[in-house]
């Protein structure tokens, strides 16, 4: 049996009126979700991250202000895998505004600000508390888009599989950074040189394919996706598509991007079409191809999962309030179902702690 935690809105925000209570805790077993419980307390833990190794979990407090500061937060708990209750080791603050992604490397917390246009790294104590931020940068420029993109905001940050590296799609400015992991200093270094994806594209999320020779990222605003190959710590952009049916003609709203554990499917949620892709993968070359498309049988699919095994895909509705429940058709990638349909209110984000 596993555990699955939603992240959620909980309050009025200009994309969404949250109505969540803060953190939902389920069950998973057999491809169906159970109600556990709720932590509360925490504004928008739109974001979460796990470190399954030491059952501790992570999230962002995606706020404009935190102790009397223009900055969010981000919170730590130890969390018991057999009674799945949560104890809270404290928060700190992100030192820039709503933060909005959180990835855990070694003892230490890599943190986006998506308002604040910065990433921070944030370190860690011995038993997986929060230290303060110990690395900063800040982004500039924008892009085309002047609703979107007239700042930066950058919308995810990546460790590779070495951790050595990580990547930081900027939906504001069309680039995706290259930082190097200085371990010694918990800082941020540059890393080479940033990748442009074309003008409007709005990068937002990405994944590493299974072999770490390669990330696949999600353009927001036009909804395609970018292949970067990836090798000794330089990202070189190969090629991009659309990730839309030729005959749309709705909103382009891309958001999360997931690679199957086999590396022979790529996943994207397409809020606009309120659908999952399913591409396959060449597993010589890594061009996607074969493109399949799946209704959530909701509104606004910002975030979705697959469990280890590669035999469920969950996704969060974020507009519809709902977590539908999907099994992978193991040939094809394709989904099947809904198997389940759960109702949480205003979900952002959803993971396997176990």
């Amino acid at each position: 049996m596993a555990t699955v935690l939603v992240g959620t809105y909980t309050e009025p925000l200009d994309h969404v009126n949250g109505r969540g209570v803060g953190i939902y805790i389920y069950s998973f077993n057999a491809g169906r979700l159970r109600p556990e419980g709720a932590v509360r307390g925490l504004p928008n833990p739109s974001y979460l991250a796990v470190d399954a190794a030491r059952h501790r979990l992570y999230a962002v407090s995606e706020t404009l202000e935190f102790d009397g500061l223009a900055q969010g937060a981000v919170q730590a708990w130890a969390w018991d895998p057999e009674s799945v209750a949560l104890e809270s080791l404290g928060h700190a603050g992100t030192r820039g505004g709503a933060p909005c992604y959180i990835s855990v490397l070694h003892d230490h917390l890599l943190i986006a600000n998506y308002v604040g246009g910065s990433v921070v790294v944030v370190g860690l104590t011995d038993n997986g508390s929060l230290e303060q931020v110990t690395g900063y940068v800040q982004h500039t420029g924008t892009g085309p888009n002047t609703a979107r993109q007239e700042a930066p905001h950058p919308h995810a940050i990546v460790p590779d599989p070495t951790g050595e590296y990580c990547l930081v799609p900027d939906l504001g400015t069309d680039r995706v950074y290259v930082y190097r992991m200085d371990g010694s200093k918990a800082d941020l270094q540059s890393g080479g040189e940033a990748v442009n994806i074309h003008a409007g594209a709005g990068p937002r999320h990405l994944v590493f394919n299974p072999a770490g020779t390669g990330a696949y990222l999600m353009n927001e605003l036009d909804s395609t996706i970018s292949f970067l190959e990836w090798k000794d710590g330089r990202a070189t952009l190969l090629y991009t598509l659309d990730a839309l049916p030729e005959d749309y003609t709705g909103i382009r709203s891309g958001a999360d991007i997931h690679v199957h554990p086999n590396g022979r499917f790529l996943y994207a949620s397409l809020r606009g079409l309120a659908s999952i892709v399913c591409f396959q993968v060449d597993s010589g070359t890594g061009r996607l191809a074969k493109p399949a498309w799946f209704p959530t049988h909701g509104t606004t699919p910002r975030n979705f999962t697959l469990d280890s095994a590669g035999e469920h895909l969950i996704v969060a509705n974020q507009d519809s309030d709902t977590l539908v429940v999907y099994r992978i058709d193991s040939r094809s990638g394709h989904l099947i179902g809904p198997h389940q349909v759960v109702n949480v209110p205003s979900p952002a984000c959803v993971k396997f702690a176990s």
